[in-house]
């Protein structure tokens, strides 16, 4: 009899053993499969974004209009000027405020410098054939697509442009966001076009369903 119980005592001490060590391992565990989880959110989030750029530059130099599919796991996409379309995050990583990096344009400008990047220096502007057009920036788990002003060897400046539809912005969800060639416009805005006397400015409206 005692030793029956003797094999119960120590089954059950050993199974508490267990489960203490289980529980050890998935509290410290937990935060990193969180973490986990945020840096894919943030990966996911840039090829997002880059899929919307490469899509805005297709129907600005086509003249079209295209349909593409828009998740957000998390924040909102914001519409905020007519030359940048901003992602926040509410991923709380470490280094969520750390400095702003270049994703996707151009990283040097003509000294090959990134003081005389568009992407690096807004109030520059880059050479039509030798810098992007666009800018993804990427800013801790923030993103930002921004568009730069480009010139051509006869002086005249060329740069895309957002428009607003109904709906510029959305918080965490799956979206449909359409965009639609709306007009060339020619006239200059001081506070956009960086000095240019005459600039051609695709206008795409963004859409968002």
């Amino acid at each position: 009899m005692m030793k029956g119980q003797s094999q119960v005592v120590g089954f059950t001490i050993i199974t508490l053993i267990m489960l203490s060590i289980t529980s050890i391992v998935f509290l410290w565990a937990q935060p990193l499969i969180e973490r986990s989880s945020d840096f894919n959110d943030i990966d996911s989030m840039e090829n997002q974004m880059i899929k919307l750029d490469n899509s805005i530059k297709q129907v600005a130099y086509d003249k079209s209009q295209k349909t593409i599919n828009f998740n957000i796991e998390s924040g909102s996409l914001i519409w905020e000027k007519k030359n940048r379309i901003n992602y926040y995050s509410n991923k709380e990583l470490p280094f969520s405020s750390g400095e702003k990096i270049i994703v996707q344009g151009s990283l040097t400008g003509i000294d090959n410098t990134t003081s005389t990047s568009p992407c690096y220096n807004s109030s520059v502007n880059g050479s039509i054939g030798d810098d992007e057009s666009s800018c993804l920036y990427k800013q801790g788990s923030n993103f930002q697509l921004f568009y730069p002003v480009l010139n051509d060897s006869s002086g005249n400046c060329f740069s895309i442009r957002i428009v607003p539809g109904s709906n510029a912005g959305a918080s965490a969800g799956n979206y449909d966001i359409e965009l639609k060639y709306n007009q060339t416009n020619t006239v200059v805005e001081s506070n956009l076009d960086n000095g240019c006397s005459t600039i051609y400015k695709p206008e795409i409206i963004l859409n968002i369903k």
